[in-house]
């Protein structure tokens, strides 16, 4: 007996297989509610994980997202999530720049959950703003699954406690890291994560490589 396939069924299986080989997955591990958290599921043209969302406040500096495969910048796996901010080529700055990427989470009220990320902050060799706190990663927490990071309270941020700022193209032996606990107040949480710039300097580059996020309950 001879079987026929028509040219439109050939047609949806190739079409099938091109869904399968480009849609990257950005699902982790099934008790770690962030997707993409190791930043092995792909990157779009933007620079942005996939699964992610970025943000800043512009003003006077160029913020940049980028997939970073250096592996003195990278904790596990092969990528980690660069955020670059950039005053350079810019006669002033503005104080206060941020910027940084976010994804709403599925958690449920009542339970705490662990957050652990790891990372690292460098800027150009012979910046003095480092030698004045010029430079600070952080994590906000939106209790309602919010999106809009402007909306946070003060208290709604951590300063993560990597304090030191590495050169450029010297970075530590290790990246640093941290977890803290967060206790969920809704079904929907919001995990934000930024790089603050403090001071109005021009001719900067600051930078701050993540990887390795988690939240398990």
């Amino acid at each position: 007996m001879r079987v026929r396939i028509g040219i439109g069924s050939i047609l949806a299986l190739l079409a099938l297989l091109v869904v399968i080989v480009v849609v990257p997955s950005v699902a982790g591990p099934a008790d770690n509610l962030v997707a993409n958290g190791d930043f092995e599921g792909g990157f779009g043209l933007d620079g942005v994980a996939y699964g992610w969302d970025d943000f800043d406040n512009d003003g006077e500096m160029t913020a940049s997202w980028h997939d970073d495969t250096w592996l003195p910048v990278v904790y596990d796996g092969a990528h980690s999530q660069l955020i670059e901010i950039n005053t350079i080529c810019r006669g002033a700055s503005d104080p206060d720049r941020y910027a940084g990427i976010y994804q709403e989470l599925s958690v449920e009220a009542g339970i705490t959950y662990e957050l652990c990320l790891h990372g690292m902050i460098r800027s150009l060799a012979g910046d003095p703003d480092p030698m004045s706190w010029g430079y600070t990663a952080q994590v906000g927490i939106d209790q309602d699954g919010g999106t809009d990071w402007s909306a946070l309270a003060a208290e709604d941020w951590t300063d993560l406690p990597w304090d030191t700022v590495y050169p450029r193209t010297e970075p530590g032996e290790e990246m640093d890291s941290y977890c803290m606990n967060v206790k969920a107040e809704s079904d929907s949480l919001t995990l934000f994560i930024r790089l603050w710039k403090k001071w109005p300097t021009a001719g900067r580059e600051a930078l701050l490589n993540i990887d390795a996020i988690t939240f398990e309950g």
